[in-house]
């Protein structure tokens, strides 16, 4: 193998390293973070994880530090299993996670690595890897903190490198590679991602599948198919421990099915108008090339504008939500493609050939069509046929994809651009197509862009100000139109001087980089500045507790619930779990039971519902402004009830909450009964119970009766089928079921100082880890081999120059007569 091919790639990854740490020069030089808010609220829902992994060295799991109580998978995944997740580590250059830079340097290099299998030259690598990773679409999703997100758009284009590889015949190596990076890609938590990844994958089989169809190569395509598949397999078998328990979880989530018979009746899956909530507008595409076609984002700054001269400076960070126009409810920046990247996509599609074209173009189309969601007809089929597709909202993230696919496309485009075998006439019309299209849709956007948005009423009292606005948003949009075109034209213009023999290929590869890369960076950088950056220390470090916080914390027993009002609503705070248990959270994936209570009575009439966050333990309430109220209806960790009344269904069990009293009474659906059959209540009113030693997955109770007795617990309910296990001095004791809708109950045989033991133990992470471990190993081993072969058998890693200089044009030459006739220059 000769290592001087090594260089050019050493200088390519050299060269990414440096652009993404001047980029994040804060992160990367100075140490400081971007303010995050999601990642805020992720430490505060894993707080009580993170003590126990201090205090214990394992993580637990189950959580009692958000929504009264749930398991912790999709909060902190305490999964050792996978021996492939430790490569994250190195990939990430052993830093934080968190750390911006790093996570978008490590879109940077698996991106070269898939233009590199695609047989690109390491210039154009380096085009397509920073056309892939500087964009305002990261940038929006860093800022907001969404890490496993990035790092799973990060590691997609590993995914698909080995998805060409297998198909350009390199079967262990392209399998291995593939399986490897599907496990990590799946390990960073983030499956909506996976998802897009595995949809993209399936259109590059149909494409391919085309392709052998034409050149009759069925065997071919057959091998490959049959490697990315078992890869496939492979990667997900690596996270078994995360992936089933994840599972078992979604179905009691609101993306399971409800025991409502409303709600029952359209099956699992996410709500229409929750999925559909981000619905990028079809119009709205334009951003993709005139950035501020629909008015800009809420994280962008507006300084200079007319509007933010003429309000007052108090109100200046006020009026960023007020210039988008466009269909989602806000957004934190507009997403940009890039005029040069989107040029080259069509300059490419009209030159690439075969299967790759074509999956890239339906890829890009594909996945821009998903961002519509309610706004396109076809995401309603996909509703309702596409396995998965309705477990999954934010739609518009399926514009992450798109633009992976257009870098790719625009990169090979850019390739084709400098190969000899393709006729400079087909390479002139190419140009001429791209840039009329191109053009074209600029002048589209100038002429369908609208000044009005759907926040113009909140200026409607003020006429002078909401004129400001709207003559604000026109010249955005000119500028922004004029912007483009202009960087059109330096793209097409360089390709020209290229196509003129006026210039060398490298240099034109290097000019069309620098302006696409330019392009980018300065709209990148109306949403993140030097500014934004804080201290790592300040921007990471928990809130200060306030003093509602100081107060409920000298109760002299931590084992209660806190509902906090103040700090974002029931669904939008996570920072009370920093310091309690809470009734409140930040997730995506609420258990589906508590969903229904919190929309049926705590939304409506919090003040008439206080019995239901007493039976929850919820101790104190904080209100909107910040009072703090004890609720007099708490009712412990655990108490006995004199009765309980069997209900037909659930719709009758949630609705007999309104008029429970909890201490005296628990109502059952039907479904659940079972486990109380013959149970005659005969109460004793001497008889007691308490929590003697909480951990939160594993919850010791004490128990005195003198007759058998049914225990109600103010512990979330979670089917005991899916991990919890009961013991009853030492040995198994029947499951506890469900009452009162949200809560579980058990009967208890008489006896004194009986203990009763609660322990989360799902066989779903238990064999998960076994099956993880092995698999993983596997995925290692596969890869490894695939290298070891690959070296043997000779192959190298191929020219990394691969473009091709144009013939110069040479100057028409003087005639002798013409020679003759000149006039020597005076003196």
């Amino acid at each position: 193998m000769d290592f001087k091919k090594f260089l050019p790639h050493l200088f390519a990854v050299f060269t990414l390293v440096a652009v993404a740490a001047v980029f994040f020069a804060p992160n990367a030089f100075q140490g400081k973070a971007l303010p995050q808010p999601d990642n805020d609220k992720a430490r505060g829902m894993q707080t009580e994880i993170q003590s126990y992994i201090k205090s214990e060295g394992e993580a637990p799991l189950w959580t009692n530090s958000a929504f009264g109580g749930m398991p912790s998978y999709q909060i902190y995944a305490p999964v050792y299993g996978n021996l492939t997740a430790p490569l994250l580590s190195v990939l990430l250059l052993w830093g934080d996670t968190t750390d911006v830079w790093l996570q978008v340097l490590l879109a940077m290099l698996c991106m070269y690595l898939l233009l590199m299998t695609l047989q690109t030259d390491w210039r154009v690598g380096i085009f397509g890897a920073l056309a892939y990773s500087i964009t305002t679409y990261h940038v929006d999703i860093l800022e907001a903190g969404h890490t496993t997100k990035m790092v799973a758009l990060a590691l997609m284009p590993g995914v698909l490198a080995g998805l060409v590889l297998a198909f350009s015949n390199k079967l262990l190596l392209g399998g291995g590679l593939m399986a490897l990076f599907l496990s990590l890609q799946v390990n960073a938590n983030h499956v909506q991602i996976t998802y897009y990844t595995l949809l993209l994958s399936g259109i590059f089989f149909v494409a391919k599948l085309v392709d052998a169809a034409r050149e009759k190569k069925w065997a071919e395509w057959s091998k490959a198919f049959v490697a990315c598949s078992l890869a496939i397999a492979l990667g997900f078998l690596a996270n078994t421990s995360r992936l089933w328990p994840t599972y078992e979880y979604s179905q009691e989530t609101i993306r399971g099915v409800s025991e409502l018979s409303q709600k029952k009746s359209k099956g699992d899956g996410l709500d229409k108008d929750y999925l559909f909530g981000w619905s990028y507008g079809i119009g709205e595409s334009l951003t993709l090339l005139v950035p501020h076609f629909a008015g800009g984002g809420a994280g962008e700054t507006y300084k200079g504008t007319k509007l933010y001269n003429a309000v007052s400076p108090q109100a200046r960070n006020q009026i960023n939500g007020l210039f988008y126009t466009g269909d989602q409810p806000f957004v934190g920046t507009a997403i940009y493609f890039g005029a040069i990247v989107v040029l080259l996509f069509f300059f490419g599609a009209w030159l690439v050939p075969g299967g790759l074209k074509y999956w890239l173009v339906a890829g890009s189309v594909f996945m821009i069509s998903l961002a519509w969601g309610k706004n396109f007809f076809l995401n309603f089929v996909w509703y309702d046929h596409l396995p998965m597709f309705n477990k999954f909202r934010a739609v518009s993230m399926a514009l992450g994809i798109a633009q992976l696919c257009l870098a790719v496309l625009g990169a090979l485009g850019l390739q084709r651009l400098c190969d000899r075998d393709i006729a400079v006439e087909k390479k002139k019309r190419a140009l001429l197509w791209a840039t009329g299209i191109t053009g074209g849709l600029c002048l589209l956007a100038l002429a369908m862009g609208s000044t009005s948005g759907q926040y113009d009423t909140n200026l409607q009292q003020d006429p002078e100000l909401l004129r400001l606005l709207q003559e604000d948003r026109a010249d955005m949009l000119r500028s922004d139109v004029f912007r483009s075109l202009f960087f059109v034209a330096v793209g097409a213009g360089l390709i020209w001087l290229y196509l003129a023999g006026r210039m060398r290929a490298g240099l034109a590869v290097a000019l069309v980089t620098l302006f696409a890369l330019a392009d980018n960076w300065l709209v990148t950088n109306r949403t993140i500045s030097a500014q934004k950056y804080e201290n790592k220390r300040v921007a990471t470090a928990p809130p200060q507790p306030t003093e509602q916080d100081i107060q409920i914390k000298q109760d002299p027993d931590p084992h209660f619930r806190v509902l906090d009002l103040s700090r974002g609503g029931i669904t939008g705070n996570a920072i009370t779990s920093y310091f309690h248990k809470s009734l409140s959270g930040y997730h995506a994936a609420k258990l589906q039971r508590f969903q229904e209570v919190l929309d049926t009575f705590f939304n409506p009439a919090l003040g008439q519902s206080l019995h239901i966050v007493g039976m929850l333990n919820g101790k104190y309430i904080v209100g909107q402004k910040g009072e703090l109220m004890p609720n007099q209806q708490a009712c412990g960790n655990a108490w006995f009830v004199p009765k309980f009344t069997v209900l037909t269904d659930a719709d009758q069990e949630l609705q007999a909450l309104r008029n429970l009293d909890p201490k005296a009474e628990a109502i059952i659906s039907g479904t659940y009964a079972e486990p109380l059959n013959g149970l005659n209540i005969q109460f004793d009113s001497t008889a007691k119970i308490r929590l003697s030693k909480y951990h939160p997955s594993k919850m010791e109770y004490e128990y005195s009766a003198n007759t058998e007795q049914l225990a109600v617990f103010s512990e979330m309910y979670y089917p005991p089928s899916k991990g919890w296990k009961c013991y009853l001095n030492g040995q198994p004791a029947p499951d506890f079921t469900k009452v009162n809708y949200l809560l579980r109950a058990m009967r208890l045989p008489a006896g004194q100082n009986m203990k009763l033991e609660m322990r989360f133990q799902p066989r779903s992470y238990e064999l998960g880890e076994h099956i993880s471990r092995i698999t993983s190993g596997l995925i290692l081993l596969l890869f490894v081999a695939g290298l070891i072969f690959w070296y043997r058998k000779g192959q190298s890693l191929g020219d990394p120059s691969r473009l091709s200089d144009m013939p110069a044009t040479p100057k028409p030459a003087r005639s002798d007569e013409g020679a003759k006739k000149a006039k020597p220059r005076k003196k």
